[in-house]
């Protein structure tokens, strides 16, 4: 019974470490929680007092270094901040720079920050109203190319040996097979028209030309010269040089109407929307 009794002793001695070591780390780990509440709530409660208590000499004293180094973070972060203020809006001007619509009126480029179309004068709100409405507008069904087999329930083309659609899923090996396709008539060829018999009987009783033994024996009869008379060639007559028109200033390349500088080759003002040409 000794060893028993030693034995159960050991036992509960054991056990009792182990619940002793368990609950010393949790114990442990809920202070080092609590630690990290505390430290994120005097960061809270340090950021509200700094900005009630920076301007007051007497907090400042002694702590100088401490407000000092806070306010050059402070500085640092708001020069960061308009950097990047600045480089993305200079993105964005270049993307909107370099983007551009496709005029439905007369196909030209349009960029973003235009007012007016430069090919036909149509205003920026009418294009975007234009091509807001070309999105919208459903898009047409493609019709099966003639003689390509087509599924018989939603019309999509389908490839020879498919056994399903690739569209709808339809079974295409239970699909009825398509009637055959009646041989369409053959053009009548058009037979070669005879010639009227009068044709050929005013050719039969046409004259045959005399042989050429008989047009050498008639005698030839030779023309009488004519003499040529060269009329004399008028005298020139030396016409004055005609006096150099001086060259017109080119004009500047500005709208008329408002002064606006144009493009070469522009067709409308892109300030005002007046016609240039």
């Amino acid at each position: 019974m000794g060893f028993l009794d030693s034995l159960q002793s050991s036992v509960n001695r054991g056990m009792a470490a182990t619940g002793r070591a368990t609950s010393t780390m949790k114990l442990k780990a809920q202070m080092s929680e609590a630690l990290k509440r505390r430290q994120a709530l005097a960061a809270q409660l340090g950021a509200s007092l700094y900005d009630v208590t920076k301007d007051d000499a007497n907090l400042r004293a002694g702590r100088e270094a401490l407000y000092d180094g806070i306010a050059a973070c402070d500085a640092e972060r708001a020069q960061c901040q308009v950097e990047i203020e600045r480089l993305e809006a200079e993105s964005a001007a270049a993307t909107a720079a370099n983007s551009y619509y496709v005029c439905p009126f007369c196909g030209s480029h349009v960029v973003t920050t235009d007012l007016f179309c430069s090919g036909c004068g149509k205003p920026m709100a009418e294009i975007t109203a234009a091509l807001s409405a070309q999105q919208q507008a459903p898009a047409a069904p493609v019709a099966p190319v003639s003689g390509a087999a087509a599924c018989p329930q939603c019309g999509a083309p389908v490839n020879a040996g498919d056994a399903f659609c690739m569209s709808c899923g339809y079974n295409l090996a239970a699909a009825p097979a398509p009637a055959a396709v009646a041989a369409s008539d053959p053009e009548p060829v058009v037979a070669p028209v005879p010639e009227p018999a009068d044709e050929v009987a005013s050719l039969e009783a046409a004259p045959v030309p005399e042989p050429l033994d008989a047009v050498a024996s008639e005698p030839v009869v030779e023309a009488e010269a004519i003499e040529t008379v060269v009329a004399p060639a008028p005298a020139s007559v030396t016409e004055p040089a005609p006096e150099p028109i001086p060259a017109a200033a080119p004009a500047a390349n500005v709208c008329p109407n408002c002064g606006t500088p144009c493009e070469p080759g522009d067709a409308f003002c892109m300030g005002c929307g007046a016609r240039l040409s």
